[in-house]
């Protein structure tokens, strides 16, 4: 009897597993490259050649740019008047000014302006309760509209005085000056626009200005004239030009009383 033999064909799937494994390895890198070349969300006003702390950056600075259009600033300067007449020896005739901007009040400013004369009319009455002649203290002001380097500057000039009132003698008198930017409604600083107007050599230029002023006015002598500019000096801007203000016995003798210097 002859012997049946039975064999198996077992299906090779080699093929098939090669296909798989190329199938992914291609699909993987189509996959890769459009991911690579797909482009990042922007944000608007973002700058895509610069790393993302300079992008950052550069929002915030947008941010604090001041855009306002000094043509369009709108201020008003008001009188706030007093008369006191509580102490006989020393009659109170004070009109200082109030500042507003687009309509608000700068409350910090006028509170400063309206504490110091107050103050000192104050202080003044009781000094001169048992003076044997009769006085008024008098304060005034003034203002001045320039634009300075883009900026649109209020200069206040306060004038404060103390008269004899039978001789109309001016005893006392003093000048002082508030310099307000309305844009950023704060006062600036002295050296902030001398700094603007006559470059870093600005001390030097102004000491000069100084000295040839008091010098040519025979008020001292060349060779005994030592001042040099501190940088808290009384300023106001009047038609474009710095006027620099020295109140009595500053830098000269009192009988030449108040110096108002023309920084050219």
């Amino acid at each position: 009897m002859e012997t049946m033999r039975y064999q198996e064909n077992k299906k090779s799937y080699k093929g098939v597993i090669i296909g798989f494994f190329t199938f992914v390895i291609i699909g993987g890198g189509i996959v890769a490259f459009g991911i690579s070349q797909e482009k990042e969300p922007q944000v608007i006003g973002s700058n895509n050649n610069v790393t993302s702390n300079v992008e950052t950056q550069s929002l915030v600075d947008v941010e604090n740019v001041n855009t306002t259009d000094v043509s369009e600033i709108i201020y008003d300067v008001s009188d706030k008047a007093t008369n006191d007449t509580e102490n006989s020896k020393l009659v109170g005739n004070i009109t200082i000014p109030q500042v507003s901007v687009n309509g608000e009040a700068l409350v910090d400013i006028n509170a400063d302006i309206d504490e110091e004369y107050t103050n000192r009319f104050n202080s003044l009455k009781e000094q001169m309760k048992s003076a044997k002649n009769k006085f008024t203290y008098k304060v005034t002001y003034n203002k001045y509209e320039n634009m300075v380097e883009g900026k649109k500057i209020l200069s206040l000039t306060i004038y404060q005085r103390v008269i004899e009132n039978s001789s109309k003698e001016t005893t006392t008198d003093k000048v002082e000056t508030y310099n307000i930017d309305l844009g950023t409604k704060k006062i600036v600083e002295e050296s902030t626009i001398l700094l603007e107007l006559l470059g870093k050599e600005y001390k030097t230029k102004v000491n000069e200005a100084i000295k040839n002023y008091v010098v040519s006015k025979g008020y001292v002598n060349e060779s005994e004239f030592t001042y040099t500019l501190t940088g808290f000096e009384n300023y106001y801007i009047k038609d474009s030009k710095i006027h620099i203000l020295f109140n009595e016995e500053e830098i000269v003798d009192k009988k030449y009383g108040v110096l108002d210097i023309v920084i050219d």
